[in-house]
C-alpha cells in the first residue's frame, strides 16, 4: 500500500455534537477531537436545521479550528501612536473598566457605545444588553445586525405585531411554491437551498427575484430580473395581479386582518404594463409569476439582505406580508414570510433587544410598562433605563466622530470593514479617546485602531446557546479549551461589569446560569418563551421556542390561538395590511455616476474574512474581489474581462478586477463585501457604499448607490500559470541560483560542488524544463544532505498543481512508464490534496502521471488513461472549477472521446440525496459516450482512505491485467469476425424520410442489410457507423490549404493518395482545439490563441463551426503532413438501434436526425448524418454492433414497460415494440413521445396506431410542443398521468428513458421523483432512494446523450 494512501492514525479520539458558526440556518455540527485538537467536522445527521448536510464552509470548520492567528493574550497600548503590547488578561481588564468609568464619570453615560454581534452567544448577547441599558443607563448599545436584519424584525412588528418568522424550515418540505428574492440562497444559505431544491424535484416551483443570474436564480422556473431599488413596485404588482386573477383570499382577509381597503386603493397604481416598465421585468413574466402563485395551494416567500438593505426595508417586509395575509397563506405547514438570516445568533440577539429600545424577550424601553418590569427583574431604580430609542448604527458611528461618543467597545464584529461608507467609522476610532475590541483572531481591521483588544474564545471553546433564522434554540458545546488566556465573550462582558462596581447582577457562576436568568423573560403577548429550556435538556437537542414547560422540542407555527386559527400578537388579533407605496432609492445614477452598485456575498467566503480568510481550501474557491458587470457595459466603459477597475462613488472607492458577463442586468454592477484592508489596498467596497437609512429600521441601504467605472490596468498574468517558461542565459535565474547558494549570499559548498551546481545551472539554461521537475541523478558530486537540499530547493522552485498550461494537460513522457492523466474537481480542497496523494501513489505504481484541476482540461485532453477524482456540490452540481468541463460533454459525441480509458473517484457524504452525484452523473456520462471504464467507480464518504485505497489498487490493478493492450472495445458476442476496428460492409436497403419535406428538421430510417452470420444484435444495442467525409468538403478543403489530392501520404503504414485519407481516415470537418491551436500558432492570431485558454468560450466559439469555416477566415500554408499531425482520425458514431432481431432478422435499421446548419448558399452537415443522408457514392456503409446490455426490453415477458422517447429517443422503443410483438411478450406497453409539431414530427405514427390496434400498445401519450400557445412537453404529461405511472410502478414496471441528456432526461427524472414522492407518500429522499434501488434493480434505464 502506498504510504500516501494510508489513513491518518486517530489516536485518543472522539466526537462534541454542537452547532455551526457561520450562517443563521443554525446547522447541527459534529467535531472530531484527536489528541486535543480538532481534526475533523461532519454534520450532526439528527439536527433537524440540516439533517448531517454541511456547506464549504461548514466542511472546513476543523480547518478553520487549527487555523494559526489567535489572539491568547490581552494587547494594550498606552498611546494610539504606540505598538499594543501584550498584557494579562485581568490587567487588561482592570485598564478597560478603570477608563470606562473615568470617560462615564467625566462625560456622562451616553459617552460610551457598545457595538455587538449575532455571532455571540445568547448569553453574551444578553449581559451586554443587561450593562449597557440597566447599568451604565445608556441607549448607546447597537449591533451588526442592524446592517443585516432591521427591516425584516421591523417590517415583522408593524404587520404582524412582533419580530420573527410564524413558520419555521418544516414548511420547506410542503410547500408547493417558492418566491426567493433579494436572496441567493445557493451561496448564502445553501443548506436551506437544497432543501428547497429537494422540494422542488417533487414538484414544486421556483420563482427568483434578482438582478443577477445567480447560482439561486440559475435553479429557478421563472427569474425576475428586476432593476435594483424597484422590489415595492414588483410586489405590490404582484399582488394586484393576484387580487385580478381571483387570489385574494376574503374570507381570511374579514375575519384576520385589517386595512385592505386602503392597500386596494393603493393597487389601482400597479397595472402590469406599468411595473414592467418600472422593474425591468417581463410583463409576461410578471403574470406568469403570479399564475404560479394563485395555482398553489401553499407557498413560501424567502427573503435576505436584497430587501432589507435599502431605505424602504421595512415596507419591503411589511409588502411581503401583505402577499401573505392576502392570499391567506399564513400560519399553515407549507406557507408564510420567511426571513432569512446571516449569523448564527442574529435571531436570538434580536429577542435579547441589543439593537435601539429593545429589551429581553421581545420587550421595547419604549414601553413604559416594559422598562418597569425590566428595571424590577435586574433590580434597578424606576427611571433607570432610557425610553430613548437611539438612533442606529450609523448615527452612532457618526456621534463618535463628533465627538459626543468618547468610547467604543465592539465586540464579535468588524465594522470598519462591513459599516456601510466606512470613513465614517475610520474617522470615529481614530476621534474616539476609548477603543476597545474583544476578537478571537489577530488582524481584523477594527482592531487595528484599538486601545485595548480583549482575547475572545471561539463557540467551539465555550458553552452557550445560540438561535437560528426558524426559532430553534442550540447549545454549543466545548470541543477544546480556549488557547492561552481567550475567554468566552460573556465572562468578559461580566468580568469587566464587576470590575466597574456591578457585582450584584454580573455574579453568575457559569453560562448555564446566566441562560436561566434569560427563561425568566416570557413574553405571553408576543410568545416568546424559553421556559421549558435549560442546559440539560439541549443536551439532548435543539428546541423551538415558543417552550413553555413540559412542551414539545418542535413548535413550528406561531400565532395560532386555541382554535387552531390565526391570532396575531396585535391590539385586535389581526394582521395589519399597509400600503406602501415605491419610491426610487436614496441615490440614483447620473451623468457623473452612471451605474448602480450592488453588493452581497460570495459562496465560499464569510463576513469580513476574520474566519474564513484564514482557511486555504475556502480562499481557493474564492481568492479574491471583483466587480461583476454586464458586457454592454464592458463596452460601454472600454473595461475588458480582468482589467483592474477603479469604482467610484460620492464617498470613496475600491479597486478590483472585472468580470465582464451576461449573467447581471446592464446598467448594474457588483461587488462582494467580504474582502477589506487585510487583503490588500483599496479592495473595501464600504468605502464606496452609502449609509442612507431606512427611517423606520435605521439600515443602511447596501444594495443601491450610483458609481463610476474606470479602467485602472489590464489584466494581470494568471497566478496558475507555471512561474518560468523560459531560463536566461547563461547563469540561469538570479533567483534559483540565489536558492541553490551559487550565489554571493547561499550557504557553505565544497568548490566541487559549487561547480556541478552552476553546471546544473548552465544545463538548465540550453534546456528548460517542460513542466517537469529538475532532479539530481545519483552520481552528482554532492554530500547526502546537499544533494536532498538541493532536490527540494528544485521541486519548490518548478513543481506547481497543475503543471500544464490553460486549457490543456501536458503530454505524457518516457515511453518506459505508462502514462496516466489525473483530473480533478474540489470543492473544499478535499479532492485537491487527495489529488497529490493518489498522484504520488500512481508514480510509485510506475505510471508517469500528469495532473490537472478540470478547469483546465477540455474534451480534446482526455485520451488514454484519465482518472477523474471529483466532489459533488449542490443537488449533485459539478464543482465550480467542473462545470465547463461538464458542459463540453453534454454536448460531445462518442468520437470526442475514442481512445479514453477512465476511472471515476467520488467524493462526498451520504447525509446528502444525492450522494456522490456528479461523480455518478460523470461516470454515466463517459459510458454513454463509449468510453471504456478502467475499473468501476467509488463514491467516498469523508473518512475516504479506506474506499479511495481500495479504487486507486483496483485502477492499477486492472490497468496491469490489460497488459498495455489498447484495444478496450469489447466485441458483440457471435460477432468474432465483424467489431469496430473491423466493421462489416453493409448495404443500405432502405433511405425513408420519416419528416415533412418543409420541416425545421429532417429525420430518416435507414435500413442495412444483414445476412446471415454477419452481425448479430439485440433490441436496445447500438449500431456504430464509419463515415466518409464528403466529396464536396474534401474539395472545399483541398482548395483552401492549397493542395492537391493526389499525392502520396502515409497513413497506417501504407500510402495512399491524400484525397483518399482525408475521405476515408480523417476528421476535416470539426474544428478541435489541435487544429485550432496550430492555426493560431501559424497565423499568429492571439485571439484564436485566447480561446485554447477557456474551454466554454471556445465550444461556444466552435458551434456552427467547420474547419473550412476556419481556414476560409484563417489561411495558412503546411505540407500534407504536418495538416494530418493536427487532424484526428475519423471516429464512428453510435446510433440507437430501431428495428428488433426477433422481427426483422435480415436487417438493422437506425433513426437518424440528419444534422445541418450554416446559411442556405453554404450549407454543413454533420459528417455521419449527412454521410447517411445522402446515402455514399455506393449505397454501403461500414457498420459494427455496440452491445448494450443494460438497455434492453424487460426479460420478463409479463412485467410491464413504460418507455419515454421524445424525438428521435422513440428509436429504440420501436425495436422493443417489434420485439415484445415477435416474441410473444404479453406485458402491458406506455409509450411517451414528443416533439415539436404532429403534423411533421410524429415518427412511425402508423406503426405505433397499428400497434395500439392489436393491444400490443397499450398507452400512447404524446406532447407536441409548438402546436398549442403553452408548450407541452412530455414530463408535463407524466405529471397528468402521475397516479397510474404508480400504478404501472406497483405492478412491476420497467421505466426506460432515451434522448437529450442535457434537459429532456433531467427534467423526466424529476417529473418521475415528483410521482413518486406524491404517490408513494414519500419525503424527497424517500423518493430518490425509491429511484435508486429501482435502477439497481435494472427497472430505470436510461440511454440519454
Amino acid at each position: 500500500m502506498p504510504p500516501e494512501l494510508l489513513p491518518l492514525s486517530t489516536g485518543a479520539s472522539h466526537t462534541v455534537d454542537t452547532v455551526c458558526g457561520y450562517c443563521g440556518v443554525g446547522c447541527g455540527l459534529t467535531l472530531e477531537v484527536t489528541d486535543g485538537v480538532v481534526s475533523g467536522s461532519r454534520g450532526t445527521k439528527s439536527h433537524p436545521a440540516n439533517r448531517g448536510r454541511l456547506c464549504t464552509k461548514g466542511a472546513t470548520t476543523a480547518d478553520l479550528l487549527r487555523a494559526p492567528g489567535r489572539l491568547t493574550t490581552a494587547l494594550v497600548r498606552d498611546h494610539r501612536t504606540s505598538e499594543q503590547q501584550p498584557t494579562d488578561v485581568d490587567d487588561a481588564i482592570a485598564e478597560t473598566a478603570r477608563r470606562l468609568t473615568d470617560i462615564r464619570d467625566r462625560h456622562g453615560p451616553d459617552s460610551i457605545a457598545v457595538y455587538v454581534s449575532g455571532q455571540m452567544s445568547l448569553e453574551a448577547q444578553y449581559l451586554a444588553n443587561k450593562l449597557v441599558k440597566g447599568f451604565l443607563g445608556t441607549n448607546q448599545i447597537e449591533s451588526n445586525s442592524r446592517l443585516c436584519m432591521a427591516s425584516a424584525g421591523t417590517g415583522y412588528k408593524q404587520s404582524l405585531g412582533a419580530d420573527g418568522p410564524p413558520g419555521s424550515y418544516d414548511d420547506i418540505d410542503h410547500a408547493d411554491a417558492f418566491l426567493v428574492i433579494g436572496s441567493n440562497m445557493a451561496d448564502c444559505h445553501p443548506i436551506l437551498f437544497l432543501r428547497l431544491l429537494d422540494r422542488v424535484a417533487a414538484g414544486a416551483k421556483l420563482i427568483v427575484v434578482d438582478p443577477r443570474r445567480t447560482a439561486t436564480a440559475k435553479k429557478a422556473h421563472l427569474h425576475l430580473s428586476v432593476r435594483p431599488g424597484t422590489d415595492l413596485a414588483l410586489l405590490n404588482g404582484l399582488l394586484r395581479l393576484i387580487v385580478d386573477g381571483g387570489g385574494l383570499d376574503r374570507d381570511f382577509v374579514e375575519t384576520r386582518t385589517r386595512g385592505w381597503d386602503q392597500l386596494a386603493d393603493l393597487l389601482d397604481d400597479y397595472p402590469p404594463d406599468q411595473v414592467s416598465a418600472t422593474t425591468g421585468v417581463d410583463e409576461a413574466d410578471l403574470r406568469e409569476a403570479a399564475r404560479i402563485l394563485i395555482g398553489a395551494e401553499n407557498w413560501m416567500t424567502l427573503w435576505t439582505m436584497g430587501l432589507n438593505q435599502s431605505t424602504h426595508g421595512t415596507w419591503h417586509t411589511n409588502a411581503v406580508c401583505n402577499l401573505h395575509l392576502a392570499t391567506g397563506t399564513i400560519c399553515r405547514t407549507g406557507s408564510g414570510p420567511f426571513s432569512l438570516t446571516g449569523q448564527p445568533n442574529a435571531m436570538g440577539g434580536r429577542e435579547m433587544g441589543y439593537m435601539g429600545p429593545g429589551l429581553p424577550g421581545q420587550r421595547t424601553a419604549l414601553d413604559p410598562a416594559h422598562r418597569s418590569d425590566v428595571e424590577s427583574r435586574w433590580g434597578l431604580a424606576p427611571g433607570t433605563i432610557s425610553a430613548d430609542p437611539g438612533g442606529g448604527t450609523i448615527d452612532m458611528f457618526e456621534r463618535m466622530a463628533d465627538g459626543r461618543i468618547r468610547a467604543a467597545w465592539i465586540i464579535c464584529t468588524n465594522p470598519v470593514a462591513s459599516v456601510a461608507n466606512r470613513a465614517t467609522v475610520i474617522a470615529a476610532l481614530q476621534r474616539a479617546e476609548l477603543v476597545v475590541v474583544q476578537e478571537a483572531f489577530s488582524g481584523a481591521e477594527t482592531a487595528q485602531y484599538a486601545d485595548i483588544v480583549l482575547p475572545a474564545a471561539l463557540w467551539s471553546e465555550a458553552e452557550g446557546t445560540m438561535v437560528n433564522s426558524e426559532r430553534s434554540v442550540s447549545l454549543t458545546v466545548p470541543a477544546v479549551p480556549p488557547p492561552g488566556q481567550a475567554r468566552p465573550d460573556w465572562q468578559l462582558i461580566s468580568q469587566i461589569a464587576r470590575a466597574m462596581g456591578f457585582t450584584e447582577g454580573f455574579a453568575h457562576s457559569d453560562a448555564a446560569a446566566v441562560f436561566d436568568e434569560i427563561t425568566g423573560f416570557h413574553n405571553p403577548h408576543t410568545g416568546w418563551d424559553l421556559r421549558g429550556v435549560d442546559y440539560d435538556r439541549l443536551r439532548t437537542g435543539p428546541v423551538q421556542w415558543p417552550a413553555a414547560p413540559d412542551g414539545p422540542a418542535r413548535n413550528p407555527i406561531r400565532y395560532l390561538a386555541d382554535d387552531d386559527a390565526p391570532r396575531f400578537p396585535t391590539a385586535d388579533g389581526r394582521g395589519r395590511f399597509l400600503a406602501r407605496p415605491h419610491l426610487p432609492p436614496a441615490e440614483l445614477p447620473d451623468d457623473d455616476y452612471p451605474m448602480v452598485l450592488t453588493t452581497g456575498r460570495v459562496a465560499h467566503q464569510w463576513h469580513t474574512m476574520t474566519k474564513t480568510g484564514r482557511v486555504p481550501k475556502l480562499c481557493r474557491l474564492d481568492p479574491e474581489p471583483f466587480v461583476q458587470l454586464n458586457p454592454v457595459d464592458a463596452r460601454r466603459f472600454g473595461i475588458g474581462h480582468g482589467d483592474l477597475v477603479e469604482i467610484r462613488s460620492r464617498r470613496g472607492l475600491a479597486r478590483v478586477r472585472a468580470r465582464v458577463d451576461e449573467s447581471i442586468v446592464d446598467g448594474v454592477c457588483f461587488v462582494p463585501m467580504h474582502w477589506g484592508d487585510s487583503f490588500a489596498e483599496l479592495v473595501a467596497i464600504n468605502a464606496v457604499t452609502s449609509d442612507a437609512v431606512d427611517a423606520d429600521s435605521l439600515q443602511p441601504e447596501f444594495k443601491v448607490c450610483a458609481v463610476a467605472l474606470t479602467r485602472v490596468s489590464s489584466p494581470v498574468p494568471d497566478p496558475q500559470e507555471p512561474p518560468m517558461t523560459t531560463i536566461a542565459p547563461p547563469a540561469g535565474p538570479p533567483a534559483l541560483a540565489d536558492a541553490l547558494g551559487v550565489g554571493d549570499d547561499g550557504p557553505a559548498l565544497s568548490e566541487t560542488e559549487r561547480g556541478y551546481l552552476a553546471g546544473l545551472l548552465r544545463g538548465l539554461a540550453a534546456n528548460p524544463p517542460d513542466g517537469s521537475v529538475p532532479t539530481v541523478p545519483d552520481h552528482a558530486p554532492l554530500a547526502p544532505a546537499t544533494r536532498t537540499w538541493v532536490d527540494g530547493v528544485l521541486a519548490g522552485y518548478f513543481a506547481r498543481i497543475p503543471l500544464a498550461p490553460p486549457g490543456s494537460l501536458p503530454p505524457a513522457t518516457g515511453p518506459a512508464r505508462p502514462p496516466m492523466r489525473l483530473v480533478w474537481a474540489s470543492q473544499t480542497g478535499t479532492v485537491e490534496e487527495y489529488a497529490l496523494e493518489c498522484a504520488a501513489a500512481m508514480d510509485i505504481a510506475g505510471f508517469e502521471v500528469t495532473t490537472a484541476p478540470a478547469d483546465r482540461v477540455g474534451v480534446g485532453d482526455l485520451v488514454g488513461d484519465v482518472l477523474f477524482v471529483v466532489s459533488t456540490t449542490g443537488d449533485g452540481d459539478a464543482p465550480d472549477s467542473a462545470v465547463a468541463l461538464w458542459d463540453a460533454l453534454a454536448g460531445a459525441s462518442a468520437q470526442d472521446v475514442h481512445g479514453l480509458r477512465y476511472a471515476v473517484l467520488g467524493f462526498g457524504d451520504s447525509s446528502y440525496a444525492d450522494f456522490c452525484g456528479f461523480a455518478r452523473k460523470l461516470d454515466a456520462r463517459l459510458q454513454t459516450l463509449g468510453a471504456h471504464r478502467i475499473c468501476a467507480p467509488a463514491f467516498c464518504e469523508p473518512d475516504y482512505a479506506s474506499t479511495a485505497m481500495t479504487w486507486s489498487s483496483a485502477v492499477v490493478a486492472a490497468v496491469a491485467n490489460r497488459g498495455g493492450s489498447d484495444d478496450t472495445t469489447p466485441e458483440t458476442e457471435g460477432s468474432v469476425a465483424y467489431s469496430r476496428k473491423n466493421p462489416f460492409p453493409a448495404r443500405v436497403l432502405e433511405n425513408s424520410l420519416l419528416t415533412d419535406p418543409a420541416a425545421d428538421k429532417t429525420v430518416r430510417r435507414i435500413a442495412f442489410e444483414l445476412p446471415a452470420g454477419t452481425l448479430e444484435y439485440s433490441a436496445g444495442d447500438a449500431l456504430g457507423v464509419w463515415p466518409r467525409n464528403s466529396a464536396a468538403l474534401v474539395d472545399e478543403w483541398l482548395a483552401l490549404t492549397e493542395l492537391t489530392g493526389d499525392q502520396l501520404v502515409t497513413v497506417d503504414g501504407v500510402e495512399v493518395e491524400l484525397r483518399a485519407a482525408l475521405t476515408e481516415s480523417y476528421e476535416i470537418a470539426r474544428c478541435t482545439r489541435d487544429l485550432v491551436a496550430f492555426v493560431a500558432a501559424r497565423s499568429e492570431d492571439a485571439e484564436l490563441a485566447d480561446l485554447l485558454d477557456d474551454p466554454t468560450a471556445f465550444t461556444d466559439w466552435a458551434w456552427g463551426r467547420q474547419s473550412v469555416d476556419l481556414l476560409t477566415t484563417h489561411p495558412v500554408r503546411a505540407s500534407a503532413a504536418e495538416w494530418l499531425g493536427v487532424c484526428r482520425r475519423l471516429q464512428p458514431r453510435l446510433y440507437s438501434i430501431s428495428s428488433s432481431p426477433a422481427a426483422h432478422p435480415d436487417r438493422v435499421e437506425a433513426t437518424v436526425s440528419i444534422v445541418r446548419f450554416g446559411e442556405s448558399g453554404a450549407q454543413r452537415h454533420g459528417v455521419c448524418s449527412g454521410f447517411l443522408a445522402e446515402g455514399g457514392d455506393d449505397g454501403m456503409a461500414s457498420v459494427f454492433i455496440q452491445s448494450n446490455k443494460n438497455f434492453g426490453p424487460p426479460a420478463d415477458p409479463a412485467a410491464p414497460a413504460i418507455m419515454i422517447g421524445p424525438g428521435t429517443g422513440i428509436a429504440p422503443f420501436r425495436g422493443f415494440l417489434h420485439e415484445r410483438s415477435a416474441t410473444g411478450a404479453t406485458g402491458d406497453n406506455w409509450v411517451f413521445f414528443g416533439e415539436r409539431h404532429r403534423e411533421s414530427g410524429f415518427y412511425y405514427s402508423d406503426e405505433l396506431a397499428e400497434f395500439q390496434r392489436t393491444g400490443l400498445l397499450t398507452r400512447l401519450d404524446v406532447a407536441f410542443s409548438r402546436d398549442q400557445p403553452d408548450k407541452v412537453y412530455v414530463q408535463h404529461l407524466m405529471a397528468e398521468r402521475a397516479a397510474d405511472i404508480w400504478d404501472w410502478l406497483r405492478r412491476g414496471a420497467h421505466v426506460y428513458v432515451c434522448g437529450d441528456a442535457k434537459h429532456m432526461a433531467r427534467d423526466v427524472d424529476a417529473a418521475l421523483r415528483s410521482v413518486v414522492a406524491e404517490h408513494g407518500r414519500l419525503a424527497p429522499s424517500g423518493a430518490d432512494s425509491y429511484l435508486r434501488a429501482l435502477a439497481a434493480d435494472g427497472r430505470y434505464v436510461r440511454d440519454v446523450y
